[in-house]
């Protein structure tokens, strides 16, 4: 059944809000004001593709996570959560994307030293990483990930 833009445009109803960095938000009687509605960013195209625990992305070359990957890639939490990144950031330097998701206010900062980092997410936002190595075209086909922050 195919729906008309007249007939969409008819139902009394204002469309969600846009914003070009994703960070849209639900309009009164929705939910809560300050949620951000499902955002679709890659990888993390589904809403059920999220986990929620635990709270460590894991990465590393071989075994567990496999190669290559962040485990998990899709991490749904709450604002001011914090979530632990677990690896070398030596071999997989870690940045914020700055082409998916809520682009400003990213708390993730590019890391390539060390095996731990602690990042606290205080607001809303879809935060999308990637491996600075391994996901260098920053469009979420490889070895990249997303923080959703509700």
């Amino acid at each position: 059944m195919a729906v008309s833009l007249s007939a969409l445009a008819s139902c009394g109803r204002p469309p969600l809000p846009g914003a070009a960095d994703g960070s849209a938000a639900r309009p009164a009687g929705d939910g809560p004001v300050d949620a951000p509605i499902f955002l679709p960013v890659a990888p993390c195209l589904d809403e059920a593709v999220y986990a929620t625990a635990p709270r460590t992305v894991t990465f590393g070359f071989l075994g567990t996570p496999p190669g290559f990957s962040y485990d998990p890639n899709c991490l749904a939490i709450d604002a001011g959560d914090t979530v632990t990144f677990s690896g070398s950031f030596a071999a997989h330097p870690i940045y914020p994307s700055a082409k998916r998701g809520t682009i400003t206010g990213n708390p993730i900062s590019g890391t390539s030293t060390g095996d731990r980092k602690d990042v606290v997410f205080p607001g809303a936002g879809f935060f999308a990483y990637f491996c600075g190595i391994h996901g260098g075209l920053d469009d979420g086909s490889t070895m990249a990930g997303v923080v959703w922050v509700r």
